[in-house]
C-alpha cells in the first residue's frame, strides 16, 4: 500500500528538478510592448496566435481606448525578450499594421518576497493543521496527514512541470485547495481508523476508502470535464494543478496514509488483549 505512494512521489521530484516548473508573468520578468493611438480596433486572436508561434509561452493582449479622442491602445505582455528577438516581436507586429511601439521592461505582480511568503505560509498552514489534529484526536499517528497533503502538494508541482502549466494565481488557488481538499480526506479517515472501534480495523478503513473515493472521483471529473471543454486560461490552470493532485490523493491518503493506520490499529489491538 505504501509503495506506489512513494514511487508517485518520487517520479513526481525527479520531474520538477528535471524540467521545473514554469512561471507566469505574474511571477515572473517580462516585456511590455505599448501602441498609443491607434484608429481601429486591433484584433487581440490574431496577434495572440502570432505572438504565441513565434515566441511561446505566455503572452497577454489588452485592448485601451482613450475616451477623449476615441483611439485605441494596446498593451502587449511577453516573456523576458533578448535584443534580437525584440526585433522580430516587432517586425511581426509591423506586418500587421502596428507601428511605433514603446517598449518597456515589465516587473511581475508578485516578486520573490512574496513567492516566499506564499511557500512560507502554505508550510505553516501544514504545520497549524497538524498540530490542530494531534490536539483532538490525542495521537501522533495523525501527525502523518501533514507529509500526505504537502506529496499531495508536490504531485500537483510535478503535473505542472509535465504539462508546461505556469505557476499563476489560478495554479496558485488550485494549490491551496488542495490543501484543505487532503485535509479534509484525511480526516474521514482518521475517524473511522481512530474513533470507530465496532469491527475489524481493515473493515472500517474500507468503510471509509469507499465514501472517500466517491467524493473525489466526482470532484476529479468535475475538474476533467473543466480541464476538457473550458478554454479560459485561468481556469484550464486551476483544473490541471487539481487533477493531478486528486489523483495523487487517492493514493497518498488511501493507500500511504491508509496503511499507516492500519498497522497503527493492529498494533493497539494487539496491545489491549495484553492486558
Amino acid at each position: 500500500m505504501v509503495l506506489l505512494p512513494l514511487l508517485l512521489a518520487g517520479s513526481m521530484l525527479v520531474a520538477i528538478l528535471t524540467l521545473g516548473v514554469p512561471l507566469s508573468l505574474e511571477f515572473s520578468s517580462g516585456t511590455l510592448i505599448r501602441y498609443e493611438g491607434i484608429e481601429e480596433r486591433p484584433d487581440v486572436a490574431r496577434i495572440e496566435s502570432s505572438l504565441r508561434q513565434l515566441v511561446g509561452g505566455e503572452i497577454k493582449v489588452e485592448v485601451t481606448r482613450d475616451p477623449l479622442t476615441g483611439r485605441f491602445g494596446l498593451d502587449i505582455l511577453t516573456p523576458l525578450l533578448g535584443e534580437n528577438l525584440e526585433n522580430q516581436v516587432c517586425t511581426l507586429l509591423s506586418g500587421l499594421g502596428l507601428e511605433n511601439p514603446s517598449i518597456l521592461p515589465y516587473s511581475p505582480a508578485l516578486g520573490r518576497a512574496q513567492r516566499k511568503q506564499a511557500v512560507t505560509a502554505i508550510l505553516v498552514a501544514a504545520l497549524v493543521i497538524g498540530l490542530c489534529l494531534l490536539f483532538v484526536y490525542r495521537k501522533k499517528v495523525v501527525l502523518f496527514t501533514v507529509p500526505c497533503v504537502l506529496l499531495n502538494l508536490l504531485a500537483a508541482l510535478g503535473g505542472m512541470a509535465l504539462t508546461g502549466t505556469p505557476l499563476s494565481l489560478a495554479s496558485l488557488a488550485g494549490l491551496l485547495l488542495l490543501l484543505g481538499y487532503g485535509v479534509d480526506t484525511n480526516i474521514l479517515l482518521a475517524n473511522f481508523a481512530l474513533k470507530r472501534f465496532e469491527g475489524e480495523p481493515e473493515e472500517r478503513i474500507a468503510s471509509a476508502m469507499k465514501t472517500g473515493f466517491m467524493i473525489t472521483l466526482t470532484t476529479f471529473a468535475t475538474m476533467l470535464a473543466v480541464n476538457l471543454f473550458v478554454t479560459n486560461p485561468s481556469l484550464d490552470q486551476l483544473s490541471t494543478v487539481l487533477l493531478f493532485g486528486l489523483g495523487a490523493d487517492l493514493l497518498d491518503t488511501w493507500f500511504l496514509n491508509a496503511g499507516v493506520y492500519l498497522h497503527f490499529t493492529k498494533k493497539r489491538r494487539m496491545y489491549y488483549v495484553s492486558l
